[in-house]
């Protein structure tokens, strides 16, 4: 009997990867999607992972490469911070291009559907001229741009109800690309009041000059949102691989309504959390 067109598996996602590997958000989001594949929640595999360090410079980026190396995913790296020294350690505004024409020269070989820039430290604007790249941003649509840190300042400082993140096109404009998909969450209620009265007398404007992590609100919004950063990489690629979102529709596109994923994120979040009680 011949087969249908809907017994025909479609071909996988084939995703490239750019990381700076140096921390658990990042790894967090990179195994996150890897259990995503290998579960067959995701039609994808990894066409390649870039980093932007090399062996011997920190034990996160080791370990990284040596879980990358073990799934028989392709890896290349080029270390930003070696290449600044062979440059006279040049400002980076000097360099940037150049790294990234170096950077593009690497994965010339490989052939992605779309990358995504995951924990990548570097602003890469000639590589996303180049290349359909996503990023993951912690702050929504027309709020925060720069660090998490500052986005969750800007919250505290701000005294919102709700924080969240975006996934967006990467463009020359920094965190500026036409958001693909969104996701919210409150920042009040039983896990947060307590924290808010407790920073009504605190002075936050110098909490955040000293760079102090440890506030206790600031943690617990750093770690509301790290919590639903992977589901939302994963549930962004599988809609994209499914179908349902095609990201060369948002290029070039000044508004275009991001897809709100929430209500499928705090779905996995509630699975992940029954699987492992």
């Amino acid at each position: 009997m011949d087969e249908t067109p809907h017994s025909i598996d479609p071909k996988p996602l084939r995703i490239g990867w750019f990381t700076t590997a140096n921390g658990p958000g990042s790894r967090g989001m990179f195994e996150a999607v890897l259990k995503a594949i290998e579960t067959d929640h995701l039609n994808a595999t990894f066409e390649f992972v870039f980093v932007n360090r090399e062996r011997g410079q920190t034990e996160p980026t080791d370990s990284f490469l040596d879980l990358a190396d073990a799934k028989g995913i392709p890896t290349i790296t080029l270390s930003s911070y070696r290449f600044r020294r062979k440059n006279d350690n040049a400002p980076w505004s000097q360099l940037r291009d150049q790294f990234d024409r170096a950077v593009l020269s690497e994965v010339r070989g490989f052939n992605p559907d779309i990358s995504v820039m995951a924990g990548y430290m570097l602003f890469a604007p000639e590589i996303s001229r180049n290349m359909l790249v996503i990023n993951q941003h912690p702050a929504l649509p027309g709020g925060t741009i720069g660090t998490w840190q500052d986005a969750i300042w800007d919250v505290i400082e701000k005294r919102d109800d709700r924080h969240g993140s975006m996934i967006h096109i990467a463009t020359p404009e920094l965190d500026r690309g036409p958001a693909l998909t969104t996701c919210t969450f409150s920042v009040r209620g039983p896990k947060f009041d307590d924290l808010w009265e407790d920073a009504r007398d605190s002075n936050v404007p110098q909490l955040r000059a000293s760079g102090e992590e440890a506030f206790p609100l600031f943690a617990a919004i750093r770690n509301a949102g790290v919590k639903r950063e992977r589901p939302l990489v994963v549930e962004t690629l599988r809609a994209i691989a499914d179908g349902d979102i095609d990201p060369s529709g948002y290029i070039d596109v000044d508004e275009k309504n991001p897809i709100d994923l929430t209500a499928k994120v705090e779905a996995a979040i509630s699975e992940n959390q029954t699987r492992s009680d």
